[in-house]
């Protein structure tokens, strides 16, 4: 008893340890000398002794490590159907018996022969559950044909509901977990959206927000072996919990929860929940055992670190740590003349839920590229109508990033369909016309959202003498200045339709003779490249996450210049060349 008594104690500090083992050796911790009270007592007067040392941890982050913030990647072998005879046999293998059995579950009259139409393919489908995602969270799948698959393309498919799971390599053996997503929905082939002849093209694609998690990933902190304690466990979960908490129902409840003596689970706070790492972040800079002159002293010397631009970042996070009582500095270092001191204090501000935030934040969204990200972000966790006002008027700049950043972030509000009315396709797309002062711009998505969006307008198209898109839709000018639609497909009726030449009559068009989003997509492209859209076009265009302010010489250039995306004036640019990995995380 007595050697795991001391083995517990020494985890708190050398001085502490040293403290204990003499009060043991007194014959404290004796099971003949001492009660269990004696020891819980010894025990608190040792934490307190630790908290009162040199070496004690000031910080949350001091005393912990951050877990569960890396993404986890997830897996499923699935069926896409639909197909207009591209699809292929997949040859003997654990996968496609693993196929044949979901299939079975599904009461699929032949699975054999299901499997083996021309009109279903066997494929590969991956995802990403990241930090905090939450049950029913949504995420993107990237979807491939399989290697054992003789299947050729995947156009105009649909993939079947997918169960997916975590794989991992242990003791030499794959294991998998239980599912953790679930994902289904029409296909954008990778065609539709890059210009090429690899036949990686059709046969790779991806579904904007096709999957739903099963499960709640918890995020938490692991603390350090030298502070493994319950008492220092629960004082730091009590010091997060001053800080961060909501209202479950009618009670009161924080965000920590101590649940072993070197475990403290997270819950996301509302505030954060589209921006988990700063809330990890933010929690970490959170004062261990703080007193109230402490805070002072600590404000008052966070004041001053807060005017350099090399301490300015941890300062503003350690103020917004501090909550309402450290909103002051940062009020006034948001309004000084330095773009890096102004954005710290201002981005902490709006997570303090600070209206001052909002000019600042909109003028360096406007002139500091590097910033942009997350200064947008911090727009939109604001629920005051005046950040709704600023985000709509980035829509009117000629940055294509901006105008579509400040878009996409209007629509994370919970007013976003009173901001940014669409209309839904369908086929399961969305379709918005957004008022613009700045010249015209068509966007499409391939993350996240399966929308198309036009900034000003209406947008027109000049009527193509012939234009071909390869699902077998055909668009056309006639003699009245209109569109007209085909569509051929092989073993079906023609279905065709005439709609005004314009962004919003060609998406029309192509849905009423039954295209999806990937034809839609494809159309748009192939437009732009023939020279009949003449408004910038630009695929994903929001703001970089990962640029680099650099002090005291210019801001690193957008690299969103799409007027320098040659003829097409798309991004990705036609024939870029680019080698690396054809989805985006």
């Amino acid at each position: 008893m007595i050697n795991t008594c001391i083995a517990r104690i020494a985890r708190l500090g050398q001085s502490a340890f040293w403290g204990l083992l003499i009060v043991a050796c007194c014959g404290c911790l004796s099971p003949w000398l001492g009660s269990k009270d004696d020891q819980s007592e010894n025990e608190v007067a040792a934490v307190e002794e630790l908290f009162q040392s040199e070496d004690r941890p000031k910080l949350v982050r001091d005393a912990t490590v951050s877990m569960g913030m890396h993404p986890v990647k997830l897996e499923a072998i699935a069926i896409v159907n639909g197909l207009a005879g591209t699809g292929g046999i997949p040859e003997p293998s654990p996968q496609r018996d693993a196929i044949l059995s979901e299939l079975k579950t599904r009461n699929v009259n032949d699975p054999n022969q299901f499997l083996d139409s021309n009109q279903s393919a066997m494929v590969s489908v991956e995802a990403f559950l990241p930090a905090g995602v939450q049950k029913d969270d949504p995420i993107d799948l990237y979807v491939r044909i399989s290697t054992r698959s003789t299947a050729t393309s995947i156009r105009g498919g649909w993939l079947m509901p997918a169960r997916l799971q975590e794989v991992r390599l242990l003791n030499n053996q794959l294991r998998s977990s239980d599912m953790l997503a679930m994902g289904t929905g029409p296909i954008l082939i990778r065609s539709a959206y890059e210009a090429g002849d690899e036949t990686a093209l059709i046969r790779e694609g991806v579904i904007p927000s096709g999957g739903r998690s099963t499960k709640s990933r918890s995020i938490g902190l692991i603390i350090r072996p030298a502070f493994q304690h319950a008492f220092i466990s629960a004082q730091i979960a009590n010091d997060i919990n001053r800080r961060f908490f909501f209202f479950d129902g009618t009670s009161r409840r924080g965000i920590a929860n101590a649940k072993e003596d070197d475990f403290i689970e997270l819950s996301i706070h509302p505030t954060y929940r589209r921006n988990i790492p700063r809330l990890m972040s933010v929690v970490q800079s959170i004062a261990i055992k703080d007193t109230m002159d402490a805070r002072h002293e600590r404000i008052k010397d966070l004041t001053a670190r807060l005017t350099e631009p090399s301490t300015a970042a941890a300062a503003a996070l350690q103020l917004e740590a501090i909550g309402d009582d450290g909103a002051v500095p940062l009020k006034v270092a948001a309004t000084v003349a330095d773009p890096e001191i102004r954005f710290y204090a201002a981005e902490a501000l709006a997570y303090l839920d600070q209206v001052d935030a909002i000019d600042p934040l909109v003028e360096l969204v406007k002139t500091e590229p590097a910033f942009r990200y997350r200064a947008l972000l911090a727009l939109s966790i604001l629920e005051h109508r005046l950040a709704a006002e600023g985000l709509r008027e980035l829509m009117d700049e000629s940055s294509v990033e901006t105008r579509y950043g400040a878009f996409r972030n209007l629509r994370e509000r919970p007013d976003r369909e009173l901001l940014v009315p669409g209309t839904e396709m369908a086929e399961g797309y969305s379709f918005f016309h957004v008022a613009s002062k700045a010249e015209p711009l068509v966007v499409v998505s391939t993350l996240r959202f399966a929308e198309i969006v036009v900034f000003g307008g209406p947008v027109p198209i000049r009527p193509p003498k012939y234009l071909m898109a390869g699902s077998g839709i055909m668009v056309r000018g006639d003699d009245q200045g209109k569109l007209r639609i085909s569509r051929f497909q092989p073993g079906k009726p023609d279905t065709r339709s005439v709609s005004q030449a314009t962004v919003g009559g060609l998406i029309k068009g192509i849905a009423d003779v039954g295209g999806n989003y990937s034809d839609v997509v494809e159309v748009l492209r192939l437009a732009k490249e023939q020279g009949d859209l003449e408004a910038r076009f630009a695929i994903d265009p929001l703001p970089k996450t990962l640029r680099t302010y650099h002090r005291e010489t210019e801001s690193e250039s957008e690299d969103g210049n799409f007027e320098e995306l040659g003829p097409s004036d798309i991004d990705p640019p036609v024939g870029s060349g680019k080698k690396e990995s054809w989805w985006k995380f």
